[in-house]
């Protein structure tokens, strides 16, 4: 294992304690999420992608939410296997109709992959930036369904910049 391997593996399994580790919070304020989320591929290579993420949210107006959203993913075709692990900053606009409160999503983050290379198509460098954006509703307080797509790229920094497009379903639950 070199140096640049076993960095990357720390620094994934730092990010994975911060996604699983909620902070402490004023009593009876829920002010962080855990999701789960399953998703595809949009480039045709049939990945197969699943994601764990936490959420910080802090209320910034009363129907506009900000989100610290550390994650790690696992993504996997046939032949090749790239996990990635970073934090998005994400704004929430919620839109509340009598029983329900739906949202939309749209943010950026940094993220750091194990491979350059994955399912043919050239990163450019261990280091890519995300672009998001999505929707969902909130079942019951605590409880949200979205669906969200996912840009990674590493925005034109290196030669090569092929990037990842992705979809996905995430569930996420208030803690």
């Amino acid at each position: 294992m070199n140096f640049a391997t076993s960095k990357r593996g720390v620094s994934l399994l730092a990010m994975m304690f911060f996604v699983l580790v909620p902070p402490c919070s004023a009593a009876g304020q829920k002010r962080f999420e855990i999701d789960i989320a399953g998703g595809g591929s949009l480039n045709g290579n049939g990945a197969k992608q699943v994601m764990l993420m936490g959420a910080w949210q802090r209320p910034l107006y009363p129907d506009f939410l900000l989100r610290v959203e550390p994650t790690l993913e696992y993504i996997n075709t046939d032949s090749d296997t790239l996990w990635t692990g970073g934090f998005s900053l994400v704004g929430r606009k919620l839109a509340r109709y009598k029983s329900l409160t739906a949202f939309v999503d749209l943010g950026a983050g940094a993220n750091l992959i194990s491979n350059r290379h994955f399912a043919g198509r050239l990163l450019g460098d261990d280091f890519l930036f995300d672009l998001i954006l999505g929707g969902g509703f909130y079942l019951a307080r605590d409880i949200s369904l979205s669906y969200r797509y996912r840009h990674l790229s590493n925005a034109g920094l290196f030669n090569y910049n092929e990037g990842i497009d992705s979809y996905y379903i995430i569930l996420g639950i208030g803690i």
